[in-house]
């Protein structure tokens, strides 16, 4: 076995050890005490519940007065948030801001309002800046861009030698990857932390580092020092070896964090993302060099031609099979979470990638072998096509960068999932008899009925016995029936499941006398 595919194995084998837990971007699912509610008394404790645990980054209770006290040290993260409040006789609306960050290395934040004793308006917790947001993104671009083209041309300098201007092109994004991975992580502990992005708070570097995105940073820095030595270093195996490692090093950082890694199961997510960005790596690495031979039309364009034809088939499929295993377990399954902003930045992405395999293939099948028998007009179309390879692969690393700013669309069906919905009610009524029924949760699955019976003027009625049927005749499901039970003049229904949605006939039979059944019945649309 080479060299390589020794390193390429443990780094694989590495990409596998690192997972401790797969979860999904964090969401809040709800809190105790609810918002906007008005207590008797102050609470001991407040609790966030998240449909993963996080980890407090800012806590702060603002009152009605303005004042803000810090309370990260009374609070305690995983996927219920405790916050210990301060015993202190406070009244009026309180505020608490809150920031946390999830696996996936993104922070998120909001803010807590209830009142105790009276609603006295509530002090404005402090807005997130959106200049770190800008700032962040700019970073992260800058960053993608020095990674994917200064560190791949590093690796396609192993194949065929860079022309001067590329070298210098890979040297100076190597170099400018350095302050752009400090930059990033900084902004990351602004973000993290909800900053203004002026502030000169002694925790945003450790905060930085301290969420998932440190390790991506570290990495990633490791990997432009290990691409800026085999550069500056004469062609060789030392060279060779740097290089290939830079690729590794720089592939795992981006497998460390972020959506698709943190996404389950890890197994399988953190390779693919480990081979996605390699291969695309590789890929992007190798086109200013090339665009730059062939301008040249002398041996060594032919010489990294022919290389690069060689095994770009390798990172295609890679960047293929990776890429749309990646995307399925994003997307989940079909629904609206498709259209919200990961979904649409990444059908933008998606048809980019299509016009840039398209490019690909028109030059793999239509220019390649003409270039290499120097037929000087396929040349002059390579390049001119590498050039819009190029422009394309700027502005598909634009838009992922935006990707840090929006859960994916898994996390948002997850979170629907774990909130359970409003409950419906249902109002039936004939000549006599008026029921008012609620189906708690208002969606198929394991739902609990109570039924409140009155007569037409709204007097409760005393019957004696009443049952529920269920039926979808339809979809060919049997009616279900079950007796309720009178509890506290209401009539209840546990324990029943309703298999499917759609629209189920509702059915109820009162006993209101040995001789006297009333029957009642309404269409009910359960989601």
């Amino acid at each position: 076995m080479s060299h390589n595919r020794i390193l390429l194995t443990l780094t694989l084998l590495l990409a596998l050890l690192v997972p401790a837990q797969a979860w999904a971007h964090a969401q809040l699912l709800s809190t105790d005490p609810a918002d906007n509610v008005v207590l008797e008394s102050a609470p001991e404790t407040l609790h966030l519940h998240f449909n993963e645990p996080v980890t407090p980054l800012a806590i702060s209770l603002i009152a009605s007065d303005g004042v803000a006290t810090e309370l990260l040290a009374a609070t305690t993260g995983g996927e219920t948030v405790t916050v210990t409040l301060p015993a202190a006789g406070y009244q009026g609306t309180q505020v608490l801001s809150w920031r946390v960050v999830s696996t996936d290395g993104h922070p998120i934040g909001g803010s807590l309002v209830f009142s105790i004793g009276t609603v006295t308006g509530a002090s404005a917790a402090a807005a997130n800046d959106p200049a770190v947001a800008i700032a962040l993104w700019a970073g992260k671009a800058v960053l993608f861009i020095a990674l994917f083209a200064g560190i791949g041309a590093a690796a396609f300098s192993t194949l065929a030698p860079l022309p001067l201007t590329a070298e210098k092109t890979a040297i100076v994004l190597a170099i400018i990857g350095l302050p752009a991975v400090a930059l990033t992580l900084w902004l990351q502990g602004l973000d993290a932390l909800g900053l203004p992005l002026l502030s000169s708070d002694p925790r945003i570097l450790s905060t930085g580092f301290a969420t998932s995105y440190g390790m991506t940073a570290a990495a990633a820095g490791l990997g432009f020092l290990l691409a800026l030595v085999a550069l500056c270093l004469p062609r060789g195996r030392w060279a060779s070896g740097l290089a290939w490692l830079a690729l590794v090093v720089a592939a795992l950082s981006l497998a460390l964090s972020g959506h698709a890694s943190a996404a389950s199961p890890q197994w399988l997510t953190r390779p693919a993302v480990f081979l996605h960005i390699a291969g695309i790596i590789f890929w992007i690495g190798a086109l200013l060099p090339l665009w730059l031979l062939l301008a040249e039309r002398g041996a060594a364009a032919t010489l990294a031609l022919a290389q690069f034809s060689r095994f770009i088939p390798l990172a295609v499929a890679a960047i293929l099979v990776s890429g749309v295993t990646l995307a399925a377990i994003q997307l989940g399954w079909p629904g609206p979470h498709w259209l919200a902003p990961y979904g649409l930045i990444l059908l933008a992405k998606l048809c980019l990638l299509a016009l840039l395999f398209a490019l690909a293939l028109w030059n793999r099948i239509g220019l390649t072998a003409p270039a290499l028998a120097g037929d000087a007009v396929a040349s002059r179309r390579l390049r001119r096509s590498i050039a819009l390879e190029a422009l394309l692969v700027v502005i598909i690393l634009g838009l992922v960068a935006g990707w840090r700013f929006t859960p994916p669309p898994r996390a948002l069906a997850a979170v629907e999932a774990a909130i359970p919905a409003e409950p419906i009610w249902v109002h039936i009524m004939d000549a006599k008899t008026m029921a008012m029924v609620s189906i708690t949760p208002g969606q198929a699955g394991p739902v609990a009925l109570d039924i409140w019976l009155t007569d037409v003027e709204g007097v409760p009625i005393t019957p004696l016995e009443v049952s529920v049927t269920l039926s979808e005749p339809d979809l060919g499901i049997e009616p279900l029936k079950r007796a309720a039970r009178e509890e506290d003049g209401a009539w209840l229904v546990e324990g029943l499941t309703i298999p499917v949605s759609g629209t189920w006939r509702l059915e109820l039979d009162i006993r209101a006398s040995r001789f006297e059944l009333i029957k009642l019945e309404e269409m009910v649309a359960m989601p």
